[in-house]
């Protein structure tokens, strides 16, 4: 029988469990290397998020890596690259929920939500009818989504509700989903795109092409009044020049789901998102990366799962194989 490796302790592995009974003994782990050395060492296959270098090529009969969400940058590709006969394949269930959430952080910032709340929880109306800072209206504005893979066809998808026109930029300048958006461009070319919009939102992968694609020279391209939203990956935003734009106005607002330092252990505290005080300015809405999470999408992720590793076991063609040369 074969052995299934689940980086993970959460109950969810009996859905793995239930849907591999029969056809693969499922080994649940803490996600430590020495618990995968010591647990899966012999695994033909591994659930998980992260994967070093040493229990890649310590894993000798491993074949299959499947991810539970889409990001794949805590797994070392080169090693698996190196191994050699290992397919590495993702999951994009939470895309709708991304998407949802992207459109919420670019509501919260362009009809001031945070600092409404915050003071007249203090008992001061200083944002009532008439004060600072009118809501940015999203009606007959221009987006620009930069990536137009599941989770930015879903953004596009739900923003024609808000009669918005929509422009995308991928690295090919092509998508499977080009028909949801008035104008698709190559990345490298997507400088007049940037300065006609009102509203940038990241959905891309992190790949050593896309780090630090939002630079002083992109921010500089961008209207006073803009807002860019970050759902992808924290690094693929230069975080001093965002934090510069902000701080002296040069753009409207940013709303920003995912960071350049996370705390040690997962939910943990007293660790800033930044070395930069982006939690001081008011023109930032900041979220601790839970874009992706909701009341469904942990059991979804681990039913996937379960599900694509059965096709893999059956000699079926797993879904969201990834590119290893590409890196999505």
């Amino acid at each position: 029988m074969l052995k299934v490796l689940a980086s993970s302790s959460h109950e969810n592995v009996q859905i793995l469990r239930s849907l591999l009974r029969g056809v693969a003994e499922v080994v649940p782990t803490d996600g430590t290397l020495e618990s995968m050395l010591k647990l899966g060492r012999d695994a033909d296959i591994l659930a998980s998020n992260r994967v070093s270098r040493e229990y890649i090529e310590a894993a000798s009969r491993l074949r299959m890596i499947q991810t539970f969400s889409t990001g794949i940058e805590k797994i070392d590709l080169e090693a698996v690259k190196s191994h050699g006969g290992i397919i590495l394949c993702n999951s994009h269930i939470n895309a709708a929920e991304v998407a949802e959430y992207a459109i919420t952080l670019l509501l919260a910032v362009a009809k001031n939500i945070i600092p409404n709340d915050r003071e007249l929880r203090k008992g001061d109306w200083v944002y009532a009818f008439g004060g600072p800072n009118p809501n940015i209206e999203i009606r007959r504005k221009t987006c620009l989504i930069i990536g137009l893979g599941n989770i930015g066809a879903e953004i596009a998808r739900r923003l024609r509700a808000f009669d918005v026109k929509i422009y995308a930029a991928t690295r090919s300048g092509d998508s499977q989903h080009a028909a949801l958006v008035d104008r698709l461009v190559r990345i490298d070319k997507v400088r007049p795109l940037v300065e006609s919009s009102d509203f940038v939102i990241l959905s891309l992968p992190l790949t050593p092409e896309s780090e630090g694609l939002v630079d002083s020279t992109f921010i500089s391209w961008m209207k006073p009044t803009s807002i860019i939203v970050n759902i992808s990956r924290g690094p693929i935003i230069n975080e001093r020049a965002l934090f510069d734009a902000l701080k002296q106005n040069r753009i409207r607002g940013a709303g920003l789901d995912v960071w350049w330092r996370y705390p040690p252990k997962w939910r943990g505290k007293a660790t800033p998102p930044s070395d930069i005080p982006f939690q001081d300015l008011d023109n930032v809405v900041v979220s601790p990366h839970r874009a992706g999470y909701s009341e469904n999408t942990e059991r979804e992720y681990f039913q996937f799962a379960g599900e694509n590793i059965l096709r893999f076991i059956r000699g079926e063609s797993p879904l969201n194989i990834v590119d290893l040369t590409r890196g999505y």
